[in-house]
């Protein structure tokens, strides 16, 4: 159970500034609950009756009564968070279009150019329609903040998905990579490379009533909005130099030495390091610290998946091993040549495929947890630490790294005055005793 942190009055006012509802509900909350002192029972009626959503009550419980809209959406709940931005679940109440909505980190557009190239690339990323790919709905700047409006899938994302349950079916696996491959030769044809192809970024949507499944690759143009091609420098952000950009599990050697310098075959190096990790439930290249891993990236062979897993059959190991190899011309050269490998090996229906979706797990919890838990640490390892959430009153305030050192100095400060007054304190009272 969460703490509660303001009363009953504390957490009506919160509910009125928040603007979550009109003023004849609101009227209506003040006269059903006069006789109830405890807010979580107020809460508990308002999320029951679906007037606000167990996300947006925690908010409130905290003293938070700000940020709950940006422009026409209504944020509904946070889905995770990372040096790119932080992503929400909302709706945009006059389309009544549930969204996937990410607000970039500040320093991600941090200047009028940045801002012109950020407008450019989320143009480019709408012109990927395909089945296989996160729809980006829509693009704005309002009080500063910049967002992008996707395609909300409700279903988990691949390295979930395989830590909770496990290695996959072998055709399970095998669809899911086909698919994959599939978004990622329409990106192809539009231009465009991913750069962070890695389980987390694949989506699992599972119709259960057709028993089909559908992967969504998330995130095109956000991973190549902090890139730059040198030759064309206005058409990406720019990147400080020597930069390495992606997820040092799932990296392409070629990736490692230059990001600027990568096309398809990058991506299709990081899809074999993916669909190694589904296959086996492993990363390739296990432990260490990052250095280690992308200099075992551009040296080292992975351990055979014959050797983890006996049933794996030696053609859908060698598509692996040749997905993985160290030098591009020796890869699959588009993901239409991988499709065409994996093809007799997909399986897209099979009833007693582990499906499960992110919160399914919560469904069965009792009435009685009232507030779901808010997503644990940095849902992008590329970039952990960058931003944070403040305890200011908005919820889509934010805090940089040298605010966060500030903090951690005012700490430090405050808690060596403590030390030092009680230190002087113990001298009094030793004097006193003598």
């Amino acid at each position: 159970m969460h703490p509660t942190s303001v009363d009953r009055d504390g957490f009506l006012r919160n509910l009125r500034a928040s603007k979550l509802l009109t003023s004849e509900q609101f009227r209506q909350v003040i006269e059903s609950t006069r006789k109830v002192r405890d807010a979580r029972k107020i809460v508990k009626t308002l999320v029951n009756e679906k007037l606000i959503t167990k996300f947006q009550a925690c908010m409130l419980l905290k003293g938070r009564n700000g940020g709950f809209f940006l422009g026409p959406y209504r944020i509904l709940d946070k889905v995770g968070q990372g040096g790119m931005g932080r992503v929400y679940k909302a709706i945009h109440e006059t389309m009544n279009r549930v969204v996937a909505l990410k607000v970039l980190a500040p320093q991600i557009v941090s200047n009028e150019r940045a801002r012109l190239l950020f407008l450019h690339e989320v143009q480019a990323a709408a012109k990927l329609n395909h089945p296989n790919i996160v729809m980006a709905f829509d693009a704005n700047e309002i009080d500063r903040r910049h967002y992008l409006a996707m395609e909300y899938v409700d279903g988990a994302n691949l390295e979930r998905y395989v830590k909770d349950r496990g290695p996959l079916p072998v055709g399970l696996a095998c669809e899911i990579i086909f698919q994959t491959a599939n978004g990622l030769q329409h990106a192809l044809e539009k231009g465009m490379v991913h750069r962070d192809i890695k389980p987390a970024n694949l989506l699992l949507q599972h119709d259960v009533d057709s028993r089909t499944l559908q992967i969504k690759v998330l995130d095109f143009g956000l991973a190549r909005l902090q890139s730059r091609d040198k030759s064309v420098p206005e058409k990406t952000l720019p990147t400080r130099e020597n930069i390495i950009m992606g997820t040092p599990d799932f990296l392409s050697p070629e990736q490692s030495r230059d990001l600027h310098e990568v096309d398809i075959r990058a991506d299709l190096y990081s899809l074999g390091c993916t669909f190694y990790f589904l296959l086996t439930g492993l990363v390739p290249f296990a432990g260490g610290k990052i250095l280690d891993k992308l200099a075992r990236h551009n040296s080292e062979v992975a351990r055979p998946i014959e050797e983890i897993r006996s049933d794996v059959p030696p053609k859908v190991a060698n598509i692996v091993r040749k997905l993985m190899a160290k030098a591009p011309e020796d890869r699959h050269q588009t993901p239409y040549e991988l499709m065409d490998a994996l093809a007799l090996y997909a399986a897209p229906m099979n009833a007693e495929w582990p499906f499960a979706t992110m919160r399914a797990a919560a469904l069965d919890r009792s009435d009685e947890q009232v507030l779901l838990p808010e997503p644990q640490g940095d849902t992008e390892p590329r970039a952990q630490g960058s931003t944070e959430v403040t305890d200011a009153e908005s919820i889509l305030e934010w805090a940089g790294t040298q605010s966060k050192q500030r903090r951690g100095l005012r700490r430090v400060v405050i808690t060596a005055v403590v030390i030092g007054v009680g230190l002087l304190a113990l001298a009094a009272a030793a004097g006193l005793a003598l």
